[in-house]
Protein backbone atom coordinates (compact mmCIF):
# COMPACT_ATOMS: atom_id res chain seq x y z
CA UNK A 1 0.00 0.00 0.00
CA UNK A 2 1.33 3.38 -1.02
CA UNK A 3 0.17 6.61 0.32
CA UNK A 4 1.59 9.97 -0.09
CA UNK A 5 1.82 13.32 1.75
CA UNK A 6 3.25 17.13 1.64
CA UNK A 7 5.76 16.63 4.82
CA UNK A 8 6.66 13.30 6.21
CA UNK A 9 7.93 13.64 10.16
CA UNK A 10 9.37 10.66 11.12
CA UNK A 11 8.55 10.62 15.62
CA UNK A 12 6.39 11.71 17.69
CA UNK A 13 8.22 12.56 20.76
CA UNK A 14 8.02 16.70 21.62
CA UNK A 15 10.29 17.54 18.63
CA UNK A 16 8.39 16.03 15.95
CA UNK A 17 4.97 16.85 17.34
CA UNK A 18 6.33 20.64 17.70
CA UNK A 19 7.35 20.67 14.11
CA UNK A 20 3.98 18.79 13.07
CA UNK A 21 2.19 21.39 14.73
CA UNK A 22 4.03 24.29 13.93
CA UNK A 23 3.32 23.05 10.44
CA UNK A 24 -0.20 22.40 10.13
CA UNK A 25 -0.95 26.14 11.99
CA UNK A 26 1.28 27.10 9.13
CA UNK A 27 -1.13 25.44 6.23
CA UNK A 28 0.82 22.72 5.44
CA UNK A 29 0.11 19.07 5.26
CA UNK A 30 1.79 16.94 7.50
CA UNK A 31 2.04 12.83 8.80
CA UNK A 32 3.86 12.11 11.55
CA UNK A 33 4.98 8.69 11.15
CA UNK A 34 5.91 6.69 14.39
CA UNK A 35 5.62 3.06 15.60
CA UNK A 36 3.55 4.57 18.95
CA UNK A 37 3.72 4.23 22.64
CA UNK A 38 5.73 5.60 25.08
CA UNK A 39 8.93 7.89 24.34
CA UNK A 40 11.78 10.08 26.11
CA UNK A 41 9.20 12.43 25.82
CA UNK A 42 6.23 11.28 27.33
CA UNK A 43 8.25 9.70 30.24
CA UNK A 44 10.05 12.67 31.03
CA UNK A 45 9.50 15.43 33.73
CA UNK A 46 8.52 17.71 31.18
CA UNK A 47 10.63 20.69 32.01
CA UNK A 48 11.41 23.93 30.70
CA UNK A 49 15.06 24.86 33.16
CA UNK A 50 17.24 27.37 31.57
CA UNK A 51 18.37 28.47 34.78
CA UNK A 52 18.74 25.32 36.57
CA UNK A 53 20.29 23.74 32.97
CA UNK A 54 22.35 26.71 32.99
CA UNK A 55 23.59 26.35 36.37
CA UNK A 56 23.71 22.57 37.12
CA UNK A 57 25.93 22.21 33.19
CA UNK A 58 27.56 25.26 32.54
CA UNK A 59 29.02 25.06 28.88
CA UNK A 60 32.72 26.27 28.33
CA UNK A 61 34.10 28.50 27.53
CA UNK A 62 31.15 30.77 27.53
CA UNK A 63 28.22 29.72 30.14
CA UNK A 64 26.55 32.88 29.71
CA UNK A 65 26.47 32.85 26.22
CA UNK A 66 24.76 29.06 26.90
CA UNK A 67 22.41 30.40 29.32
CA UNK A 68 20.92 33.01 26.76
CA UNK A 69 20.41 30.63 24.51
CA UNK A 70 18.33 28.15 27.06
CA UNK A 71 16.56 31.57 28.24
CA UNK A 72 15.74 33.14 24.46
CA UNK A 73 14.29 28.87 24.07
CA UNK A 74 12.09 29.50 27.56
CA UNK A 75 11.21 32.95 26.38
CA UNK A 76 9.30 31.50 23.01
CA UNK A 77 6.87 29.18 25.57
CA UNK A 78 4.06 31.16 26.00
CA UNK A 79 2.86 32.61 23.05
CA UNK A 80 3.54 28.62 21.23
CA UNK A 81 1.80 26.86 24.57
CA UNK A 82 -1.08 29.67 24.05
CA UNK A 83 -1.66 28.64 20.50
CA UNK A 84 -1.02 24.98 20.35
CA UNK A 85 -3.86 24.70 23.51
CA UNK A 86 -0.76 23.74 26.24
CA UNK A 87 -1.01 24.36 29.73
CA UNK A 88 2.36 26.09 31.21
CA UNK A 89 2.64 26.31 34.58
CA UNK A 90 4.83 28.86 35.88
CA UNK A 91 5.66 27.66 39.18
CA UNK A 92 9.52 27.82 39.71
CA UNK A 93 12.09 25.75 41.04
CA UNK A 94 13.64 24.88 44.57
CA UNK A 95 17.42 24.42 45.02
CA UNK A 96 17.44 22.55 47.70
CA UNK A 97 21.35 21.97 48.63
CA UNK A 98 24.72 23.80 49.84
CA UNK A 99 26.21 26.82 49.64
CA UNK A 100 22.51 28.68 48.81
CA UNK A 101 24.53 32.23 48.74
CA UNK A 102 26.83 30.92 46.12
CA UNK A 103 24.00 29.45 43.61
CA UNK A 104 22.07 32.62 44.16
CA UNK A 105 25.51 34.49 43.02
CA UNK A 106 26.02 31.77 40.11
CA UNK A 107 22.26 32.66 38.76
CA UNK A 108 22.86 36.11 38.62
CA UNK A 109 25.62 35.97 36.74
CA UNK A 110 23.80 33.70 34.17
CA UNK A 111 21.46 36.41 34.13
CA UNK A 112 18.70 34.59 36.42
CA UNK A 113 16.58 36.02 39.55
CA UNK A 114 16.59 33.85 42.39
CA UNK A 115 16.08 34.39 46.15
CA UNK A 116 16.91 33.05 49.64
CA UNK A 117 14.33 30.75 51.62
CA UNK A 118 14.72 28.14 54.14
CA UNK A 119 15.49 25.31 52.45
CA UNK A 120 17.62 27.03 49.78
CA UNK A 121 17.35 29.25 46.80
CA UNK A 122 14.27 29.43 44.84
CA UNK A 123 13.99 30.63 41.22
CA UNK A 124 11.02 31.63 39.42
CA UNK A 125 11.92 31.39 36.11
CA UNK A 126 12.05 27.51 34.90
CA UNK A 127 8.98 26.38 33.60
CA UNK A 128 6.95 23.15 33.04
CA UNK A 129 3.74 21.02 31.19
CA UNK A 130 3.11 17.48 31.62
CA UNK A 131 4.65 15.64 28.99
CA UNK A 132 1.49 13.20 28.76
CA UNK A 133 -0.79 16.24 27.62
CA UNK A 134 1.08 18.65 25.90
CA UNK A 135 2.58 15.63 23.28
CA UNK A 136 -1.72 14.95 23.25
CA UNK A 137 -2.52 18.60 23.11
CA UNK A 138 0.76 19.06 19.53
CA UNK A 139 -1.29 16.28 18.40
CA UNK A 140 -4.35 17.42 18.07
CA UNK A 141 -5.39 16.84 14.24
CA UNK A 142 -1.84 16.11 13.29
CA UNK A 143 -2.44 12.68 10.70
CA UNK A 144 -0.72 9.89 12.05
CA UNK A 145 0.10 6.50 10.66
CA UNK A 146 1.26 3.83 13.24
CA UNK A 147 4.58 2.00 12.07
CA UNK A 148 8.46 2.11 11.69
CA UNK A 149 10.01 3.68 9.05
CA UNK A 150 12.61 1.18 8.00
CA UNK A 151 14.13 3.17 4.90
CA UNK A 152 13.92 6.58 3.26
CA UNK A 153 15.17 7.50 -0.61
CA UNK A 154 15.05 9.71 -2.82
CA UNK A 155 12.27 9.37 -5.13
CA UNK A 156 11.97 11.73 -7.89
CA UNK A 157 11.95 15.40 -6.74
CA UNK A 158 10.55 14.14 -3.47
CA UNK A 159 10.99 11.08 -0.99
CA UNK A 160 9.91 7.55 -0.62
CA UNK A 161 9.57 6.01 3.18
CA UNK A 162 9.45 2.25 3.11
CA UNK A 163 7.81 0.58 6.49
CA UNK A 164 8.85 -2.28 8.36
CA UNK A 165 5.53 -3.94 7.10
CA UNK A 166 6.11 -3.04 3.34
CA UNK A 167 4.05 -0.40 2.95
CA UNK A 168 5.43 2.93 1.30
CA UNK A 169 4.56 7.18 2.17
CA UNK A 170 6.01 9.44 -0.65
CA UNK A 171 6.44 12.57 0.35
CA UNK A 172 7.95 16.32 -1.07
CA UNK A 173 10.09 16.58 2.18
CA UNK A 174 11.02 14.53 5.45
CA UNK A 175 12.03 15.52 8.90
CA UNK A 176 13.87 13.16 10.56
CA UNK A 177 12.84 13.52 14.44
CA UNK A 178 13.40 10.42 16.05
CA UNK A 179 15.40 9.46 18.73
CA UNK A 180 18.81 7.11 17.80
CA UNK A 181 17.68 4.16 16.28
CA UNK A 182 17.49 5.64 12.71
CA UNK A 183 16.09 3.93 9.33
CA UNK A 184 18.44 3.47 5.99
CA UNK A 185 18.99 7.20 5.01
CA UNK A 186 21.40 8.49 2.22
CA UNK A 187 24.93 8.51 3.17
CA UNK A 188 24.98 12.55 2.97
CA UNK A 189 22.02 12.28 5.88
CA UNK A 190 23.84 9.48 7.82
CA UNK A 191 26.78 11.51 7.73
CA UNK A 192 25.32 14.14 9.15
CA UNK A 193 24.05 12.36 11.65
CA UNK A 194 27.44 11.10 12.84
CA UNK A 195 27.61 13.34 16.02
CA UNK A 196 24.72 11.71 17.31
CA UNK A 197 25.19 9.68 20.37
CA UNK A 198 22.88 8.17 22.63
CA UNK A 199 21.92 9.28 26.26
CA UNK A 200 20.08 6.62 28.38
CA UNK A 201 17.30 7.82 31.37
CA UNK A 202 15.98 6.14 33.98
CA UNK A 203 12.94 8.07 36.27
CA UNK A 204 10.66 6.69 39.09
CA UNK A 205 6.98 7.76 39.30
CA UNK A 206 6.26 7.62 42.91
CA UNK A 207 2.59 7.23 43.60
CA UNK A 208 2.40 10.25 46.45
CA UNK A 209 3.15 13.91 46.12
CA UNK A 210 6.67 14.74 47.51
CA UNK A 211 6.98 18.07 46.46
CA UNK A 212 4.38 20.97 45.39
CA UNK A 213 6.36 22.46 42.99
CA UNK A 214 10.04 20.93 41.01
CA UNK A 215 12.82 20.72 43.61
CA UNK A 216 16.66 20.32 42.25
CA UNK A 217 19.21 18.69 44.12
CA UNK A 218 22.45 17.44 43.73
CA UNK A 219 22.26 14.62 41.56
CA UNK A 220 18.70 14.41 40.41
CA UNK A 221 15.18 16.35 40.85
CA UNK A 222 11.88 15.96 41.69
CA UNK A 223 8.32 17.36 39.77
CA UNK A 224 5.11 17.08 40.92
CA UNK A 225 3.10 15.55 38.44
CA UNK A 226 -1.00 14.59 38.82
CA UNK A 227 -1.35 13.25 42.38
CA UNK A 228 2.31 11.93 41.98
CA UNK A 229 5.69 12.71 41.79
CA UNK A 230 8.93 12.17 39.04
CA UNK A 231 12.19 11.65 40.62
CA UNK A 232 14.83 11.58 37.80
CA UNK A 233 17.04 11.69 35.97
CA UNK A 234 20.03 8.88 35.18
CA UNK A 235 22.49 9.97 32.49
CA UNK A 236 23.36 7.15 30.93
CA UNK A 237 25.91 7.22 28.11
CA UNK A 238 25.23 5.18 25.07
CA UNK A 239 22.48 3.85 26.37
CA UNK A 240 20.37 2.22 28.88
CA UNK A 241 22.62 0.18 31.25
CA UNK A 242 22.33 -3.17 31.13
CA UNK A 243 22.50 -3.39 35.04
CA UNK A 244 21.42 0.11 36.48
CA UNK A 245 19.95 -0.94 40.06
CA UNK A 246 22.59 1.22 41.71
CA UNK A 247 21.84 3.84 39.37
CA UNK A 248 17.98 3.45 40.51
CA UNK A 249 19.16 3.41 44.83
CA UNK A 250 21.37 6.08 44.55
CA UNK A 251 19.05 8.15 42.76
CA UNK A 252 16.08 7.37 45.22
CA UNK A 253 18.72 8.11 48.40
CA UNK A 254 19.39 11.13 47.04
CA UNK A 255 15.99 12.31 46.84
CA UNK A 256 15.59 10.95 50.24
CA UNK A 257 18.33 12.74 51.56
CA UNK A 258 16.94 16.52 50.07
CA UNK A 259 13.44 15.67 50.40
CA UNK A 260 14.46 14.78 54.31
CA UNK A 261 11.53 11.75 53.92
CA UNK A 262 12.88 8.15 55.71
CA UNK A 263 11.26 6.76 52.25
CA UNK A 264 9.75 7.19 48.67
CA UNK A 265 7.29 4.33 48.88
CA UNK A 266 6.92 2.26 45.96
CA UNK A 267 7.54 3.56 42.55
CA UNK A 268 7.44 2.54 39.00
CA UNK A 269 10.36 3.06 37.01
CA UNK A 270 10.14 4.66 33.10
CA UNK A 271 12.59 4.79 30.93
CA UNK A 272 14.17 6.51 27.33
CA UNK A 273 16.62 6.84 24.99
CA UNK A 274 17.52 10.62 23.40
CA UNK A 275 19.77 12.12 21.39
CA UNK A 276 22.72 14.76 22.48
CA UNK A 277 25.48 15.81 20.20
CA UNK A 278 28.81 17.40 21.32
CA UNK A 279 27.40 21.06 21.68
CA UNK A 280 24.52 19.83 23.66
CA UNK A 281 22.09 21.69 21.31
CA UNK A 282 19.57 19.88 19.05
CA UNK A 283 20.75 18.72 15.56
CA UNK A 284 18.54 21.18 12.96
CA UNK A 285 18.82 22.35 9.53
CA UNK A 286 18.15 20.71 5.80
CA UNK A 287 20.95 18.43 5.30
CA UNK A 288 19.60 17.47 1.43
CA UNK A 289 17.03 19.16 -1.11
CA UNK A 290 13.67 18.61 0.96
CA UNK A 291 15.19 16.77 3.80
CA UNK A 292 15.42 18.16 7.44
CA UNK A 293 16.70 17.39 10.27
CA UNK A 294 14.97 18.00 14.45
CA UNK A 295 16.70 15.99 16.65
CA UNK A 296 18.66 15.06 19.13
CA UNK A 297 18.28 17.45 22.00
CA UNK A 298 19.75 16.08 25.41
CA UNK A 299 17.72 16.45 27.91
CA UNK A 300 16.01 19.72 26.73
CA UNK A 301 13.82 18.29 24.41
CA UNK A 302 10.61 20.42 26.54
CA UNK A 303 12.44 23.03 26.44
CA UNK A 304 13.96 23.53 22.89
CA UNK A 305 10.39 22.49 21.00
CA UNK A 306 9.44 25.68 19.99
CA UNK A 307 12.60 26.51 18.82
CA UNK A 308 13.51 23.90 17.03
CA UNK A 309 9.71 24.07 15.58
CA UNK A 310 10.11 27.07 14.65
CA UNK A 311 13.39 27.24 12.87
CA UNK A 312 12.09 23.76 10.58
CA UNK A 313 8.82 25.75 9.69
CA UNK A 314 10.44 28.37 8.59
CA UNK A 315 12.49 26.49 5.67
CA UNK A 316 8.87 25.89 4.22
Amino acid sequence: MTSSCDIAVIGAGVLGLSVAAELRARGRGVLVVDPGGPNASSVAAGMIAPAMESLLDPWEPDPVGRAAVLRAARDLWPEFAGRHGIELIRDGVDWIGPDADGVIARLALLGFAAERTERGVFCPEDWRVDPVKALAALGQGVERLEGRVGAVRVKGEGWQLTLADGSEVSARAVVLACGTTFPELPEAVMRALGDVHAIGGRLAFAKLRLVERPARFVGGYAVPLGEGTVIGATMEAGGLLAEASGLQDTLLERACEALGLAEIGPVEWRMGVRGATADGLPLTGEVMPGFHLALAPRRNGWLMGPTVAGVVAAAF
